[in-house]
């Protein structure tokens, strides 16, 4: 029993101790607690309407006891007073100029108070979050104003007529938009991180990278070798995994809607392949840097995963954005977080040429930076010791 003691006190004194053995068994738990916090305020916000955003209505017969059931709303809102056609309201909601279309049938009021059952006509899309949100509240306000006169009237009544103006690829682009970028950088990440950490740091272990060092061969090409050896082989792994989720979408969602990636041309799957390539070397770079910094495989694995949490709460900003693509360039600059908005632009279809130019410079630089680091590390006989 003494023995199993002292082999017991001897391995808890060796695991707190070790300052870097405590930093991996107590920083996964203080990295949940934040991002789950975080994520569970930022998904609670995306819910509720922004309160800067400008709604705009088109009205027509509105009479003016209805006209006061928004004022009361936290929804900032103007009115479209330009005459319009049917179909020019109708491309204004599908792009977003208008927010909501409300026809009330002429002598509304009066054919309420003969319970003739008039219709109110609400045309939205429910694709754009600020178009849905303002229709359910709106349209729950009519009911709930309608029990007080026996629902004299009817909303968006007509069978044959198309209410909602979001097609089945708004919602296909909207799920795609939301998922896709984050399910993808999963999957590159982890294709690379099986591969990459233990190239560096299993060769330091087998003593097979001592070999190599003392070789005629610039470290610098080694260092280079490696990562672009190392992309080829993720890249097996990440396009397997893309294909697969790229097939698998139609079916993702079958039971609320069916998906068609119908919209996607050529060009969105070149845009987003050169991305991918992009990713995997700066992936790639990242993990040999700390493979290359790392004692083993062991070690190499546990920063890692501190990567891969870091890398997680970035994709997240993906769901947290609902689908929406930032306008704003500097957020296409800052690093792996513009792979996430490059990804999401182009699977909207709103990818504007210069915000990829600035993605695809910006990670070129990233990675060359991270090659000349890694070489650095490589001409470290401290670094590259495997004592």
């Amino acid at each position: 029993m003494n023995k199993i003691l002292t082999i017991i006190k001897k391995e808890l004194k060796r695991f707190f101790t070790d300052r870097r053995m405590m930093v991996s068994l107590i920083l996964p738990g203080v990295l949940i607690f934040v991002i789950y916090s975080l994520l569970g305020n930022f998904m609670a916000d995306a819910f509720l309407p922004s309160e800067d955003y400008q709604y705009v209505l088109y009205q027509k017969n509105v009479p003016n006891t209805y006209k006061t059931i928004l004022d009361e709303s936290e929804f900032n809102i103007t009115y479209f007073d330009q005459e319009l056609s049917m179909d020019e309201i109708k491309d204004k909601i599908k792009n977003g100029e208008i927010t909501m279309y409300i026809e009330f049938e002429e002598n509304f009021e009066e054919k309420v108070a003969n319970n003739l059952q008039p219709k109110i006509t609400l045309l939205y899309d429910s694709s754009i979050e600020e178009s849905n949100a303002i229709f359910s509240y709106y349209s729950s306000a009519l009911l709930q104003l309608g029990t007080t006169i026996t629902y004299s009237y009817l909303i968006n009544s007509d069978a044959n007529e198309k209410y909602d103006l979001a097609t089945n690829e708004d919602f296909s682009t909207k799920i795609i938009t939301m998922l896709l970028p984050y399910l993808l950088l999963i999957f590159l990440f982890t294709g690379c991180v099986s591969i990459s950490t233990e190239s560096i740091a299993g060769e330091k272990e087998r003593g097979t990278l001592s070999t190599l060092l003392v070789t005629p061969t610039k470290r610098s090409y080694i260092a280079l070798g490696k990562i672009i050896a190392l992309s080829i082989t993720s890249l097996v792994s990440a396009l397997s995994s893309f294909l697969g989720l790229i097939l698998s979408l139609p079916k993702l969602m079958g039971g609320a809607t069916d998906i068609t990636l119908s919209m996607y041309g050529i060009g969105v799957y070149i845009q987003l392949f050169v991305i991918i390539i992009l990713t995997l070397l700066l992936f790639t770079t990242l993990l040999s840097i700390i493979s290359t910094l790392a004692k083993n495989v062991k070690e190499a694995s546990q920063w890692s995963s501190f990567l891969m949490v870091f890398i997680t709460l970035l994709g997240i900003s993906s769901l947290i954005n609902m689908g929406n693509v930032s306008t704003n360039l500097i957020t296409y600059i800052i690093p792996i977080y513009n792979i996430i908005q490059c990804m999401s632009a182009i699977v909207a279809l709103k990818m504007n040429l210069i915000a990829f130019i600035i993605t695809v410079v910006s990670n070129v630089l990233y990675i060359a930076l991270g090659v000349y680091l890694l070489t650095k590390l490589f001409n470290s006989e401290k670094i590259m010791s495997t004592n």
